[in-house]
């Protein structure tokens, strides 16, 4: 076997064990990164259904390549549009496709020039494709000396080709939720708030679904294809990192506060950050996820402009409130006056009073704002 062969060899095997560890991306980009080292080697992923399932990984780029890419700048991308239609598996050059300037908005244009910078020219292929989701993978190169690292972009990817296609259909196959990290969740989910478990490193371990609608929506963070937690906003997101890295390595301060923008400032959610400590774990595995990335921060968000709810059945096992009486609780809960009150539920102001008269002595409070807390402690506190 010669020496070509035996880096083949080894390349392949790499790659194959990469779709097994859950490390096929990193694995991926090194490879390519370390044969064509004045190239950016990209993964693109797209879903035509929910842009919340596009990502950017990357070697090479901006730094900060993924966070513009992923808060919107994939969605009606011209460019990525032209690859819906390649075979998976065959390669494509960037000569091949015809983009309109028109098609893309100024913003955007410039937005797309910033992140892929002096990388114009692109060799690349589909990688996978499921129903509205394609994986592409593209090594991007400048114009300076353009036509050799074409030429070896096109023979690197041909030869690599079907391995990179079926290492990633075993990469999909693969069961990558352990069942203590499953049970972690299953926990989570008791919570009646967003909440996530993070490491120092910012990658998400555990997370309840009121979390994962919210980073869907990427109106403030949004959950990276490497599971990293980012905020939308630049300017958060490197704030939010030193207070991860602050409260990981320190001793004294266990909890932070602090709030995260949306992408134009407008509105913002509140949260709280608290180091769990130190994983010192009872079993013996020392590859545990945990242990590899150190201390745990639990991460509760509070988004303002959800209203918090109670149920009546909550209401009614908790305080023994009528249906009547629990419905002026929750417009009370929502900080509507009694006069609003009267106006939602065409009632005369006096009865209400007479129902208010009853909640609280059945909840043992004495004044409006007295109930009202309590109503707010009993919301936070109850499983919808």
């Amino acid at each position: 076997m010669t020496s070509t062969q035996l880096a083949t060899f080894s390349t392949l095997n790499q790659l194959y064990e990469s779709a097994l560890a859950d490390t096929f991306f990193e694995t991926v980009l090194d490879l390519l990164s370390e044969h064509l080292p004045q190239t950016a080697i990209v993964f693109f992923g797209q879903d035509s259904l929910h842009p919340a399932g596009n990502f950017l990984l990357h070697r090479g780029l901006v730094t900060d390549a993924i966070v513009p890419f992923v808060a919107g700048l994939a969605v009606d991308n011209p460019w990525l549009e032209q690859q819906w239609g390649e075979p998976v598996g065959s390669v494509y050059q960037d000569d091949d496709f015809v983009v309109s300037d028109a098609r893309i908005s100024k913003a955007k244009t410039e937005q797309w020039t910033t992140v892929i910078g002096q990388f114009v020219h692109a060799t690349g292929m589909v990688v996978n494709r499921q129903r509205t989701r394609q994986l592409v993978l593209e090594i991007r190169f400048p114009d300076t000396n353009q036509v050799k690292l074409r030429r070896d972009a096109t023979e690197l990817l041909k030869e690599l080709s079907p391995h990179l296609v079926r290492a990633a259909k075993i990469m999909c196959l693969t069961d990558r939720n352990p069942f203590d990290v499953k049970l972690t969740d299953d926990v989570l989910e008791l919570f009646p708030f967003p909440m996530l478990i993070l490491d120092a490193e910012c990658q998400v371990r555990c997370i309840n679904e009121q979390a994962e609608i919210l980073a869907d929506k990427m109106q403030t963070f949004f959950i990276s294809a490497e599971n990293e937690f980012h905020a939308v906003d630049l300017d958060a997101e490197m704030e939010f990192r030193s207070v991860v890295q602050r409260l990981s390595k320190g001793h004294r301060h266990n909890t932070e506060l602090l709030s995260l923008p949306d992408a134009g400032k407008k509105n913002r959610i509140f949260m709280s950050l608290t180091k769990l400590g130190t994983n010192v774990s009872r079993r013996k595995d020392p590859k545990s996820a945990y242990e590899k990335h150190g201390a745990r921060l639990a991460l509760v968000v509070q988004d303002t402009r959800e209203p918090l709810k109670l149920s009546y059945r909550a209401l009614w096992n908790a305080f023994k409130l009528t249906n009547a009486e629990a419905e002026l609780s929750a417009l009370l809960l929502e900080g509507c006056s009694i006069g609003e009150c009267a106006h939602k539920q065409g009632l005369a102001k006096q009865t209400l009073r007479n129902h208010l008269g009853s909640i609280m002595k059945k909840t043992e409070t004495n004044r409006q704002p007295q109930l009202v807390a309590l109503l707010t402690r009993f919301a936070l506190s109850t499983v919808q």
